[in-house]
């Protein structure tokens, strides 16, 4: 016999022990007396021998068949796990990207929320003006043609001017301003949501209106309020008695005479260090002129900030403040795509800037 029918040490591993199995291999005789043992005791056990080699190498090669398909099904689990995590990676880039897009549509959806809550507002006080107007007295009594105006122009003012609580918030910053001089006078109070706002922080004020279903609302609520125009309504008011005066919305209304009136009688009227505060149409906001100034038909013209800043300091006034206010709710202007070229990004922002600039305008002047 070869070498190779010998082993020197216990093999490694179930393949190493097939190996030996297979090939019958055994321990190398240490001497002749255990060759020759070992030779005479083989006759006798050959045949168990032979069955336990046979027995030990098919036990060893389920043993390998065993181990190759445990390694199969560890493929296939690692394969199964990479898929599951692919997936799921999928899914929570898909999950994210919903996410992201509800997100966006959140504002969107409170924005149209808001909107159809101011609109069901302006329902709502529209129709508590026309029970007002049914049921309150009027000031004077009129023959009935001559009140139909009245009428008519409330429910422009209802319908276009927006709910009380909406203008609450408009006016607020003129409320602050009032604060710290009084007394204010309100021309063209209108509603007197103005006017409310000053006396539940006791503020001093009186408003003047031409129509006649406002002042009678406005006095049986309390209000000091009285029928009056420009410049009638300063006619009473002694030089240098008041702290300031405010006119929302009422320049547009007023023709040039009446417009340079208000000018004059507020520097006659107010103290020094007194304001003039004005909120009218913005003329510079294309958007503005071009539209939704004329929905009210009572508007003459829209009046531009440099005139009404160059009539104040004609007659003795410093400006305090010019600004553009009320913005345009928001997807009315173009939309700017980070995708386009800077130049044309820039073009969309100046026709944004010019055509949708803001709704008001806000003069405030000061008597020097």
């Amino acid at each position: 016999m070869g070498d190779q029918r010998f082993v020197d040490a216990p093999p490694d591993g179930a393949d190493g022990w097939r190996e030996v199995w297979r090939d019958d291999r055994r321990y190398r005789p240490a001497g002749s007396l255990q060759a020759l043992l070992e030779k005479a005791l083989s006759r006798g056990t050959a045949a168990d021998r032979d069955r336990q080699r046979d027995f030990n190498v098919a036990l060893l090669d389920l043993l390998h068949d065993v181990r190759a398909d445990i390694e199969a099904v560890r493929r296939d689990l690692r394969g199964d796990i990479e898929a599951v995590q692919l997936d799921s990676r999928t899914a929570d880039e898909a999950l994210a990207a919903e996410v992201r897009r509800v997100r966006e549509l959140v504002p969107v959806a409170a924005e149209r929320n808001d909107a159809l809550i101011a609109a069901l507002d302006q329902k709502i006080e529209t129709l508590a003006v026309r029970l007002r107007d049914v049921t309150n007295p009027i000031v004077h009594a009129p023959a009935a043609p001559s009140q139909q105006p009245d009428f008519l122009y409330r429910r422009l003012e209802d319908a276009l001017r927006g709910s009380e609580s909406e203008i609450r918030e408009a006016l607020r910053p003129y409320v602050d301003h009032a604060r710290n001089a009084q007394p204010v006078i309100d021309i063209g109070c209108g509603r007197g949501e103005f006017l409310a706002m000053c006396r539940s922080e006791g503020i001093a004020a009186r408003g003047f209106d031409t129509n006649e279903r406002s002042v009678a609302e406005l006095q049986r609520q309390g209000i000091d309020v009285a029928i009056a125009g420009v410049p009638e309504c300063f006619r009473d008011i002694e030089p240098g008695s008041a702290g300031s005066i405010l006119a929302t919305h009422v320049v547009e209304h007023l023709p040039v005479d009446a417009l340079f009136s208000l000018f004059r009688e507020a520097a006659r009227v107010l103290r020094s260090g007194g304001l003039l505060m004005i909120e009218t149409p913005n003329a510079e906001s294309l958007l503005v002129g071009a539209t939704e100034f004329w929905r009210d038909p009572t508007h003459l013209a829209p009046r531009h900030p440099a005139a009404l800043v160059v009539l104040g300091r004609e007659h003795g006034f410093t400006v305090d403040e010019v600004s553009a206010v009320h913005p345009f709710p928001p997807g009315t202007a173009l939309e700017v795509d980070a995708d386009d070229p800077p130049a044309v990004q820039r073009i969309v922002r100046a026709i944004n800037e010019r055509l949708f600039a803001p709704q008001d305008l806000r003069v405030i002047l000061r008597k020097s």
